[in-house]
């Protein structure tokens, strides 16, 4: 595709097509529709796509967020980038928003205490189905597997999580290099635009600007924004990776949600369209009200996508270090020990109650044996519980 060829849409146009994405795609869908949709409209080419896939895992963030926004920095620069994220968070904000106020209004009536352990049983099955895909994904080599055990220790011994993260990447970088990319050395290519490049750094000091101001105040709005970007900063992969560490920030140390309450957050995250990491509005909602979701949101997702926009200037040069690969292999390896940690306290709940085990055990094996959608898992599963419930079981 050439660039004559290509179509050049604006920020609106972005923002009106991510939106229906984030609007109508749940799970592997999701990805499947951003790198298939821009193709089909003329943005840019599938290799370009993939390209951008491969950027986004090389720094913290929420992986379909940032590739959104890269999609739309490449298209329409900063504007674009802006939009397109905003397009693509918005429908699945708004929905666990009402979600939200739904479990606050209703949470206490009779019998839902009850069928929060249904919930917290079928994420734990949907949990360890994702535990497991990564442990084969990246925990393929001895140091890998040691990572991953010493994260899950230190997991297990309730110490800062974060300290895991920063041993994984500095492990990682020294221990799982791999070869840089050939005939590549930091001088080859074009050279910056540094111009442009100076523009890219506009979202990063909005978000620095934004985190200094919470950081001046002492209510717990101040408190929220700065722990959702604290974890938007640090915390790579998915939502599922960054799931232990926001456990450990709004359970164990803030003490925001109890444990089963924060099963809920990840069930409703599942199940909404859009990213996964959108529990953050959850948590949100659940601290400081309306506000507090959509800061909340706005503070776990803003880091990563001003790192888009300076990174997908970088990348060129970025790519040719192989220190780079190592350290995210290395903080990939961690996040399969933590995310085990996540299995290991959502199940301790379930575990005195033998249906919601068996029911775990359903949700595991219709998720990686009958390769069923979590919207099904879901759905069928609550419907189950009640029955159960409802029989006295």
């Amino acid at each position: 595709m050439t660039t004559a060829q290509r179509t050049r849409p604006g920020p609106l146009e972005l923002f009106r097509v991510f939106f229906r994405i984030g609007l109508t795609s749940f799970g592997m869908a999701i990805l499947h529709n951003i790198r298939s949709i821009p193709v089909q409209r003329g943005w840019l080419s599938r290799a370009e796509i993939d390209e951008g896939l491969g950027l986004v895992q090389l720094y913290p963030g929420a992986i379909m967020v940032d590739l959104v926004a890269y999609i739309g920095y490449r298209v329409a620069r900063i504007t674009g980038a802006l939009a397109a994220a905003a397009g693509f968070v918005g429908p699945s904000l708004a929905l666990m928003l009402a979600l939200s106020w739904l479990y606050e209004t209703y949470g206490a009536a009779p019998g839902v205490a009850s069928l929060v352990v249904g919930v917290d049983a079928l994420v734990v099955g949907v949990v360890a189905s994702v535990a497991v895909d990564f442990a084969r994904q990246h925990s393929n080599g001895q140091a890998e597997a040691l990572l991953g055990l010493a994260a899950f220790a230190v997991g297990v011994a309730g110490a800062d999580l974060l300290l895991a993260v920063f041993a994984g990447l500095i492990i990682g970088a020294l221990v799982l290099r791999s070869n840089p990319v050939e005939g590549a050395g930091v001088a080859d290519g074009p050279s910056l635009d540094r111009a442009r490049l100076a523009r890219s750094l506009v979202p990063g000091l909005v978000v620095i600007a934004g985190v200094f101001v919470a950081a001046l105040g002492s209510g717990m709005l101040s408190a929220l924004v700065l722990d959702m970007a604290k974890i938007g900063t640090i915390a790579f992969g998915n939502g599922s990776t960054i799931l232990p560490i926001l456990q450990q920030d709004v359970v164990e140390s803030r003490h925001w949600l109890s444990l089963p309450v924060f099963g809920v957050a990840i069930g409703l995250g599942q199940i909404t369209p859009g990213p996964f990491l959108i529990t953050a509005a959850f948590v949100g909602y659940h601290v400081a009200g309306f506000w507090g979701g959509v800061l909340a949101t706005v503070a776990i997702f803003a880091p990563s996508v001003a790192m888009t926009t300076i990174a997908a200037e970088i990348y060129p040069y970025l790519r040719r270090h192989a220190w780079v690969k190592g350290a995210i292999a290395g903080v990939m390896a961690v996040f399969v020990g933590l995310l085990a940690t996540v299995v290991l306290s959502l199940g301790r709940q379930v575990l005195p109650v033998p249906a919601a085990l068996v029911l775990a055990a359903a949700a595991f094996v219709a998720v990686r044996v009958f390769k069923l959608t979590l919207i099904v898992v879901f759905g069928a599963g609550i419907v189950a519980w009640a029955a159960c419930l409802a029989l006295g079981l």
